[in-house]
């Protein structure tokens, strides 16, 4: 008895539709992978302690690149962003939110003459700076200090002062060296009162 061939003879349009199908489906694999690497894959290293204890200096970190185009910043996001003329990227802690009035009394927060009372803002800021008079941001403005207050140049300084939403590349999503911190990176979960 013979053996039958396993092998189906396919016409010339099965075969330019099957084709079709591998390349439609590597180019959208390939585009899938494009996007999560730019939207979730851009890396930056922590330079000083003005993150600490939250973030060490020598943290390699990955940003989420969608926070802020796609998904509004929030509050104690740590948002990654550049100053006019440095190609630096800094890291800071989202204090105040566009349309807000911010101003930093006796070391405590105050937005909108209401006293920021949070769990993730349980460190004192001795040196108001330019928050020391009420702070207006405008609609595209953010408020942002170093979770380390007096080892960090932020929104307090007139070098830095309030930073605009196209300055701001997106947010700290994740810790991905050193290996024994590897994870997730946010402040924990406090209960807000403003």
């Amino acid at each position: 008895m013979a053996k039958k061939s396993s092998f189906e003879v396919m016409s010339l349009e099965e075969q330019i539709r099957m084709i079709t199908s591998w390349v439609v489906d590597i180019v959208l694999v390939a585009l899938l992978a494009f996007f999560l690497t730019w939207a979730f894959g851009t890396r930056v290293t922590m330079l000083g302690n003005s993150m600490t204890p939250l973030l060490e200096s020598g943290d390699s970190l990955m940003i989420n690149r969608t926070k802020g185009r796609l998904v509004p910043l929030q509050r104690f996001d740590i948002a990654a962003y550049t100053l006019e003329g440095d190609d630096s990227v800094y890291l800071k802690l989202i204090l105040g939110l566009p349309g807000e009035k911010l101003q930093i009394k006796d070391g405590k927060v105050y937005i909108n003459n209401q006293l920021l009372e949070d769990e993730r803002l349980a460190f004192s800021i001795p040196n108001a700076g330019l928050a020391e008079e009420p702070v207006y941001l405008d609609t595209d403005e953010y408020f942002v200090i170093g979770r380390s207050p007096d080892a960090s140049q932020d929104s307090r300084n007139s070098e830095v002062g309030n930073i605009r939403r196209e300055q701001i590349s997106g947010t700290v999503w994740l810790r991905s060296a050193p290996f024994s911190s590897f994870g997730s990176v946010r402040e924990p979960a406090g209960k807000e009162g403003s």
